[in-house]
């Protein structure tokens, strides 16, 4: 009952939001980035919003391609090291990724706790949720930025077509470092091919 109550509370908290609230800033390769600067833990920071459509039949493929180490350098823009700890409930895993950051800005990583609700793999629309956690098993690593303040999700959605509607959402602590007109080209492109690597993995499950 405190895993339902948890994941519906977070659910209320990071309820996809209409596209008017946020600002459709690129589209390619039918992927569409939206954002919105918002207060989050006492700053100022970018909300990332992005909807594709799959030819994938489930949420549990999307799981799956999300659990897999394998894959995780090949579709994560510019990781360098993707790991899985796995936990004893299967709707629960922790993740680890070590971005090598082009220059303007230094290299980065982030430890995530992902978890769904089982239950909603049988529903329309399955929201698998990730936010950023401190763990033994990923430590601090010097000389790299932890993104720290990281919640998000991912919403998987069937279609009448039998496709999959998937939109990621995500907000984190980190700040413009580095002016505006050199940090978005760089995130818009960077999140465009992220996702579009994502669908093709996916497809091909």
């Amino acid at each position: 009952m405190k895993k339902v109550l948890l994941l519906t509370a977070f659910s209320l908290f990071l309820t996809i939001s209409h596209a008017s609230d946020f600002e459709l800033v690129k589209t390619d390769k039918n992927i569409s980035v939206y954002e919105r600067w918002v207060k989050h833990n006492g700053k100022t920071v970018r909300e990332l919003k992005v909807d594709f459509t799959a030819q994938a039949s489930s949420a549990e493929k999307v799981i799956a391609l999300l659990k897999d180490p394998s894959k995780g350098t090949k579709w994560n823009t510019n990781a360098k090291s993707f790991r899985i700890a796995h936990t004893s409930n299967d709707a629960v895993w922790l993740s680890y990724v070590r971005y090598d950051i082009p220059w303007p800005m230094s290299d980065q990583d982030c430890s995530l706790k992902y978890y769904f609700n089982k239950s909603e793999l049988n529903n329309p629309v399955c929201n698998i949720y990730f936010e950023g956690i401190k763990t033994e098993k990923f430590p601090v690593v010097k000389d790299v930025t932890r993104i720290t303040g990281t919640k998000g999700k991912w919403m998987v959605e069937k279609t009448k077509s039998g496709n999959l509607k998937i939109t990621y959402q995500i907000v984190t602590d980190k700040s413009a470092s580095v002016p505006r007109w050199i940090s978005d080209p760089i995130i818009h492109d960077n999140i465009i091919t992220t996702m579009s690597v994502f669908r093709k993995l996916l497809e091909r499950a």
